[in-house]
């Protein structure tokens, strides 16, 4: 067995780490075949030129490199260089988000709070239905529920989560999400004045505001699109646990890595 082979198969018995039968089949199909020829070196009473040059195939096959499947995958490709496990996403770090998320869930714990007092602000009203008060509270309620549950607490310690190659299902692919991300940032941080400067005044105003328009338009239906339908946030479960993906985070080759 090479090197190569060895310590990576060392490591994956290490980390307890189980591969699906066709990536385990493709790292380690090459071991096969280093079994007869090894029988046949060990084997010294025979000196015929057809043994002795099938010894030296076999020596050269020691030295091979990792196979092309193992260099075409990354995550694999790392695992093999490192012997360490390779991390595949981080979130991103967006004090807009916790802004955004803290202040829906605050909405909605003031719309609890208000509809309790509500219904207490009409108990003196007369021909009251008996059932109005008890449906404000138990609304309002629901609405404290919902919003002090709706994220933990931006101050509690990030979780790093260990999954097997393979273990993790996802919704969707990340890659093509990530490249529209990074086609709305690139389109958003677009300079309106690019390839004018040899244009007359008159056609260079027009044509800024023009893309001016333009650009301002398209920001806000990518905004739209992004915080209403909430693009780019894909959904995977690991071990029976689901998380959320958001592609605007780190993702391992811009998530081309295919290991979910």
């Amino acid at each position: 067995m090479s090197p190569v082979s060895r310590g990576f198969a060392g490591f994956l018995r290490q980390q307890s780490f189980r591969l699906p039968s066709s990536l385990r089949a493709a790292v380690f199909g090459g071991r096969e075949q280093f079994f007869q020829p090894n029988t046949i070196r060990n084997s010294r009473n025979f000196g015929s030129s057809f043994l002795r040059r099938y010894e030296y195939q076999y020596k050269s096959q020691l030295a091979q490199k990792p196979s092309v499947f193992v260099n075409n995958d990354p995550v694999l490709r790392q695992v093999a260089q490192t012997r360490q496990p390779v991390t595949i996403y981080r979130a991103p770090k967006n004090r807009w988000y916790y802004l955004k998320v803290y202040g829906t869930a605050a909405l909605w714990i003031g719309t609890g709070a208000y509809s309790i007092k509500f219904q207490d602000d009409v108990k003196d009203l007369k021909d009251l239905a008996f059932f109005i008060r008890p449906t404000y509270v138990v609304v309002g309620i629901g609405f404290i529920i919902i919003g002090s549950s709706y994220l933990s607490a931006p101050w509690t310690k990030e979780r790093v989560v260990f999954a097997n190659l393979g273990g993790p299902t996802i919704s969707e692919k990340t890659n093509p999400m990530v490249e529209e991300l990074m086609e709305a940032e690139r389109a958003r941080k677009q300079s309106v004045f690019q390839g004018l400067e040899h244009e007359s005044i008159i056609t260079r105003s027009w044509e800024y505001s023009a893309r001016w328009v333009h650009q301002k338009w398209t920001n806000f239906f990518l905004s739209f699109k992004f915080a209403v339908l909430r693009f780019g946030i894909a959904k995977v479960e690991v071990q029976g646990e689901k998380w959320k993906i958001d592609c605007s985070g780190w993702l391992l080759e811009d998530g081309k890595a295919d290991v979910f």
